[in-house]
């Protein structure tokens, strides 16, 4: 039973669609109102499509727009992390030169102290013959 009651509101809806149609078909082609009201309708809707494909012209040249400046930002960007990099290079370079120059510095007095050490140890000692 339920079935045949689907059955029966698609067959009611198929039907107002289809009559609803059929009227409106009448009302554009076959009155003097119907035929100015579709002329309207269409001439207005070639002004929305003009006017749509201009907007998706404009949007189109500003998305060109903006990827040529991404473009340019990204070559600025990469200079300016190649210009960092050096910098950064330099600068570790003169730290690590520095670093090394104190270790050498240290080495040395090392030596310095241990021969002082060994002098002043040793310099009371009997020599072996």
């Amino acid at each position: 039973m339920s079935d045949a009651k689907r059955t029966d509101g698609k067959f009611l809806l198929g039907f107002f669609i289809g009559g609803l149609i059929g009227a409106l078909t009448i009302f554009f082609l076959g009155t003097k109102e119907g035929k100015k009201t579709g002329k309207l309708i269409r001439e207005k809707g070639e002004d929305i499509i003009d006017d749509v494909q201009e907007k998706i012209g404009e949007l189109e040249n500003k998305g060109k727009e903006l990827v040529r400046e991404g473009e340019s930002i990204k070559e600025k960007m990469l200079d300016s992390l190649e210009d960092k990099k050096d910098e950064i290079t330099g600068n570790a370079a003169e730290k690590l030169e520095s670093a090394l120059a104190h270790i050498e510095a240290l080495q040395e007095h090392g030596r310095q102290t241990t021969a002082n050490l060994r002098k002043r140890i040793f310099k009371n000692l009997p020599k072996k013959t």
